[in-house]
């Protein structure tokens, strides 16, 4: 497979999960200079034992249970077992395909691995990075696009590390109220089906995010409403969108935008026929809302 050699700059867009990922990525998807992965989550950069555990290394809990022994063979081992295996053939949670096999060769992957693993004794990062870009540069489509949208949730929570490794990435931190997160996730066959759980779900990955975006330059995070994009705010976060990525607006974004995100595709309140007692479901989000507030975290809430 023949792919571009351009430059290319990662847009990590993450969050809680079922807070507006996809659908941010499947707006920039529809500008010229923007493609989205596919699959939308690549996965390897920053699962355990992914490619930041093996360019900068673990941290905290991971590097509890790797054991601070772990050797650079060691990591290498894990991410190549990650690359040729889980990461590479993969069934999402409605049972359908979508690994990496979807959109590269295994020839392509087969050369960036030999590529990475030359170039990790004398300058880790980098081989780390020409990794990523060649992966992102071999998917079908590659069309030279200068970004390239990930849309992987953790991105967030692991933003400070990929900022250390990429420092030109721009992160979305995608928020959503987190009474529609919270019971959006209950849907899901593997979230929380409990109300009160669902509003400790959300509440953990909302601190989470908080801490990973902790000390980033402003300049490289947009903190992104998805019920100020799709109904209350659209205009201006629709402006807000390309002006942070330095884009011009486009006919075929507009028209994604206009025709494909209706207001109606979000509801403010639908959240409230999803749980069984909606009052002490209600609650329980205040109550957890309060608490990252006391923290200093933004939860994001409508009123």
């Amino acid at each position: 497979m023949t792919t571009t050699t351009a430059p290319v700059t990662p847009i990590m867009a993450g969050g809680t999960g079922r807070s507006g990922t996809t659908v941010i990525a499947g707006l920039l998807h529809r500008h010229p200079s923007v493609r989205a992965s596919w699959p939308r989550e690549v996965k390897f950069v920053n699962k355990e034992g992914g490619l930041l555990d093996l360019v900068i290394g673990p941290e905290g809990a991971k590097r509890r249970r790797l054991g601070r022994g772990s050797s650079p063979a060691d990591r290498w081992s894990t991410f190549e077992e990650g690359m040729r295996g889980p990461w590479w053939l993969r069934t999402n949670r409605l049972g359908r395909a979508s690994g990496l096999h979807l959109s590269i060769e295994e020839s392509d992957r087969d050369r960036l691995l030999s590529d990475l693993r030359a170039g990790l004794d004398d300058n880790p990062s980098g081989a780390g990075r020409s990794f990523l870009a060649g992966m992102a540069r071999a998917q079908r489509g590659d069309a030279g696009e200068p970004w390239w949208i990930d849309t992987s949730p953790p991105n967030i929570a692991n933003a400070r590390r990929i900022h250390e490794f990429w420092p030109e990435a721009r992160f979305i931190w995608m928020v959503r109220d987190g009474r529609a997160t919270a019971a959006s996730v209950m849907a899901e066959r593997w979230g929380p089906d409990d109300p009160l759980e669902a509003i400790s779900w959300w509440e953990k990955r909302v601190r989470r995010a908080h801490a990973g975006l902790a000390g980033l330059p402003q300049a490289r995070v947009l903190t992104l409403s998805l019920e100020d994009l799709v109904v209350l705010d659209r205009e201006a976060r629709y402006g807000r969108v390309l002006e942070f990525l330095g884009l011009t607006d486009d006919p075929g974004m507009r028209e994604f935008f206009t025709d494909h995100m209706p207001a109606e595709r979000v509801g403010l309140d639908k959240w409230r026929s999803r749980v069984p007692d909606p009052d002490a479901f209600e609650a329980a989000f205040e109550a957890a809302a309060a608490r990252l507030a006391a923290e200093g975290i933004d939860p994001h809430t409508r009123p």
